[in-house]
């Protein structure tokens, strides 16, 4: 009997054993090969979106780098369905039947950022001003202000006079600012293009309406950074590839271009960064006639659990989900050379995930692998793994994320870091893990190991940990220099 009893162990023992081996997950990468290290790590979680901040910006949480994305400053805003002209920077007066510019709501937006002592990343140029639905007699369009969800979204009926009012309006800012400051900050020329309620007009009607507003930007100052916006790649009027095309044979300038980004949380093909880089992003910035002096950002994103009727509001997820999530989406960002996330909020809901993306600002950025099967099928567990070079400090920040909302178990991770170092080098490291609870990070104290050998002068830092889901980790190595 308890010759049974031992042979039945042993075969449960052998049954766990290879199960956990067909289960773990190995990233790996080697920092003693340059071809690995991409890029110096920029952080990319500074700029905040404010529409219309006519009564100033307020920093974003503790974060003292802050830049803003100004949205809607020029006016075609609508309030409760009605067009506001009292927000317009471009006016018709019925008296005299001539137009004019009031920059007074403007200045005092691009003022509420800059007394603060912050910065503007970028000034939207989207919502033409209700004006510009009237024709050169001041004659409106059907007799009528054309209200969309956002206010105007109608195509200026005068590309020549608008292009008249942004030449005003740069020489309003280099006036008041000065160019240097000015040429700072970048414009983007509409906002989400392809969405009815941000443009009604045609997509040829928008790419001529952008060649012509960067041309005159451009006459004023030179040099000034635009850009524009459209839907991710996937979506239903995703004008992004075409717009690329576009520029790309007509010789347009851009130096940017923004794309919105609204995964729901639950859906394995919104949450697959693999497959949503390949979808979405890959489409436009990975084409031959991309320019490649510019940069791919993401102007709008949240990861959403629900969305409103009317598609212009919505409920964000969890900040478990918020904060691994994060860590993955700026994998994803790294790997393939992104830029910038525009936030809405504080981006309190992700500061844990944030505050060790910032802690890796400077460090160089590694490629690496990722080897073996996860449990579950839609788990995503992966790595960023980085070198400060200056300290000879290693960091590794992995992540799980499940498609799977109600998804509760642990993957067991392995993490493998080859070194310049001959084998049983000492390390010291400690551990950051994700508190879900708390929504906040705790440390561990400083441990040490030893590295095991791999090749003649190089080791392998070797260490194995649990990685529950929607969840994170962060090891920091120090190799001593003595």
């Amino acid at each position: 009997m308890n010759i049974k009893i031992t042979i039945f162990r042993v075969v449960m023992f052998c049954l766990y054993f290879t199960v956990g081996l067909q289960a773990q997950i190995v990233l790996k990468a080697d920092y003693t090969d340059n071809a690995n290290a991409k890029k110096v790590m920029p952080y990319h979680l500074n700029v905040y979106n404010r529409i219309t901040p006519i009564n100033g910006v307020n920093p974003a949480g503790e974060n003292k780098n802050a830049k803003f994305c100004i949205v809607r400053p020029l006016g075609g805003i609508a309030k409760k369905g009605i067009a506001d002209l009292t927000k317009d920077s471009y006016k018709w007066d019925a008296k005299s039947k001539k137009f004019y510019t009031d920059f007074t709501l403007l200045k005092k937006q691009i003022d509420g950022v800059f007394d603060k002592g912050l910065e503007i990343h970028q000034i939207v140029l989207d919502n033409p001003s209700w004006a510009f639905q009237r024709n050169s007699n001041g004659m409106l369009v059907g007799d009528s202000l054309k209200v969309a969800t956002y206010g105007n979204a109608e195509p200026p009926r005068d590309y020549k006079a608008w292009a008249n009012y942004l030449k005003e309006v740069m020489h309003f800012l280099i006036t008041t600012y000065g160019s240097e400051k000015i040429v700072d900050i970048q414009f983007n020329i509409g906002r989400e293009i392809g969405t009815p309620s941000h443009w009604s007009g045609t997509r040829e009607q928008f790419f001529e309406f952008y060649k012509i507003s960067t041309n005159a930007i451009r006459t004023v100052l030179p040099k000034a950074k635009v850009g524009t916006h459209f839907l991710w790649g996937s979506s239903k009027n995703a004008w992004g590839t075409d717009f690329v095309k576009w520029a790309y044979a007509n010789k347009v300038h851009y130096d940017f271009v923004g794309v919105s980004y609204y995964p729901f949380y639950q859906r394995s093909e919104r949450t697959n960064f693999d497959k949503v880089y390949a979808k979405d992003f890959a489409v436009i910035k990975d084409l031959p006639e991309w320019n490649t002096n510019a940069k791919l950002e993401m102007h709008e994103y949240s990861l959403i659990k629900s969305l409103s009727k009317a598609g212009n509001s919505f409920k964000k997820a969890s900040d478990a989900h918020q904060n691994s999530f994060m860590v993955g989406l700026m994998k994803m960002f790294y790997q393939n050379n992104m830029q910038n996330i525009f936030q809405w909020g504080d981006g309190s809901s992700y500061l844990p995930a944030s505050n060790l993306l910032l802690a890796m600002q400077g460090n160089t950025y590694f490629k690496s692998k990722k080897e073996g099967k996860q449990q579950q099928e839609n788990n995503y567990i992966d790595a960023i793994f980085t070198r400060d070079a200056a300290k000879n400090k290693y960091n590794v920040l992995a992540y799980n994320y499940s498609a799977n909302p109600n998804a509760n178990n642990l993957e067991t991770i392995k993490i493998k870091a080859l070194v310049n170092v001959k084998k049983g080098t000492k390390v010291k490291y400690r551990i950051a893990k994700y508190n879900k609870t708390e929504n906040s990070v705790v440390w561990s104290n400083w441990l040490e190991t030893y590295t095991q050998e791999e090749v003649t002068g190089k080791s392998s830092i070797v260490l194995s940990d649990k990685l529950p889901v929607f969840s994170f980790f962060k090891y920091e190595l120090v190799i001593p220099t003595k």
